[in-house]
């Protein structure tokens, strides 16, 4: 559940506990004891690829009416797909995105973490140059969450 004092950071841990639990890992045969598949955080010593990241990217926030207390807090995120080829990357995106799709939060109960009205506002490759280069995919969602 997504709390009003610490929205950023549960909303970034719901995504990522949530693609976790739901997006099965290429290699989770042979990807190495301490190693993580979904993080939130971009890798700062070795790891081993596919991996996928999410970050918070911007937040806006206005008030819900006049004389409230309560805003209404748009949230980007970014869920970053880290492949080793096209084809991992492409199956990785199809697997996140209809995850994300198909398990819109806040739909039908509060239990989903009061985020509200899913939408994906791009898909971008970046991919490193070279047959070799790491291949990325920047996926931004937006969601809104209303403080109370």
């Amino acid at each position: 559940m997504v709390n009003n004092d610490t929205f950023l950071s549960d909303s970034i841990l719901f995504v990522r506990d949530d693609l976790r639990a739901n997006i099965t890992d290429p290699i989770s045969t042979s990807r190495p004891t301490g190693e993580k598949f979904v993080m939130t955080s971009y890798p700062r010593r070795e790891t081993s690829y596919p991996i996928i990241t999410i970050t918070s990217l911007n937040i806006t926030s206005k008030r819900v009416g006049q004389q409230s207390e309560k805003m209404f807090v748009t949230l980007s995120i970014e869920v970053r797909i880290w492949a080793r080829t096209q084809k991992e990357k492409y199956n990785l995106f199809d697997s996140v995105d209809k995850q994300m799709r198909e398990n819109q939060y806040g739909v039908g109960s509060s239990t989903k973490g009061e985020l509200h009205d899913f939408k994906m506002n791009s898909a971008v490759d970046v991919d490193d140059p070279g047959e070799d280069g790491l291949r990325s995919k920047v996926i931004e969602y937006e969601y809104y969450f209303i403080t109370t």
